[in-house]
């Protein structure tokens, strides 16, 4: 089936946020993106391609399949160098079933930073991710690719400073003032909650009065901070080491 102008019409408004969410769904671009929604069973509503022989596309499950122009798919992508292939999938997040450990992201605007976390936060396996409201969207085309997809189908839900205060887990923030160092953490038992803020601006103070533990990664003089999705890995693998 050729891709027609007027459903172009509609992809094109899919690279606004406001039409994501009142219709609910997002654009994903590339081959490797989608195989790996297809592997993780996320549902794949439609595809769009220029290039039939390019891919074995075939073997994406998927409702329609669209043949396009190369300049179609460039109309709505939203990279430099727009891939021969996209497909449209519905935004559905899944919930927290477990706090064993989670992750909490307070304002973290930059989109690659977000999908970067929630892939490592996937990796290592721990519970699920909790962002603050004034975080960047989820379903940020940057953030879907950093992610390698796992936005889909990694638990994660947005929560405010409020809900911390109501969790039992231990609360763990990392900042740079009276913190401990990272390295020098005894084996523990507790359900905990790991708390990262922006480059910028860090933790709120709210946050940080509440927190059970304070902790740092140390750094050379030479810089400032890491950046926060280095710092989230380095954290979440070595707590999850440390928590028997």
């Amino acid at each position: 089936m050729k891709l027609s102008n007027n459903h172009l019409k509609e992809l094109i408004r899919l690279k606004q946020k406001k039409y994501r969410e009142l219709e609910g769904k997002v654009l994903v671009e590339g081959y490797r993106l989608i195989e790996q929604l297809h592997k993780n069973e996320i549902e794949i509503e439609e595809i769009f391609i220029s290039n039939q022989k390019k891919y074995d596309w075939k073997k994406i499950t998927c409702g329609k399949v669209f043949f396009a122009e190369q300049w179609q798919l460039e109309k709505f992508g939203s990279t430099k160098a727009p891939s021969n292939i996209a497909g449209l999938v519905k935004i559905k997040t899944v919930p927290i079933k477990e706090k064993r450990f989670l992750l909490y992201l307070d304002q973290i605007k930059e989109p690659g930073n977000l999908g970067t976390i929630i892939r490592t936060a996937t990796g290592a396996g721990i519970s699920g991710i909790v962002i603050s409201p004034d975080c960047c969207e989820i379903f940020n085309p940057k953030v879907i690719r950093a992610s390698m997809g796992t936005v889909f189908s990694f638990p994660i839900e947005i929560h405010d400073q409020e809900w911390l205060k109501k969790q039992e887990s231990k609360i763990i923030a990392t900042t740079m003032e009276n913190a401990e160092n990272l390295f020098e953490l005894q084996k523990f038992n507790d359900d905990i909650i790991l708390v990262l803020g922006s480059e910028a601006d860090g933790i709120s103070k709210k946050i940080i009065e509440i927190a059970d533990h304070k902790i740092k990664i140390p750094v050379s003089n030479k810089i400032e901070s890491l950046n926060v999705s280095v710092s989230a890995g380095i954290c979440i693998y070595f707590l999850k080491d440390l928590q028997s």
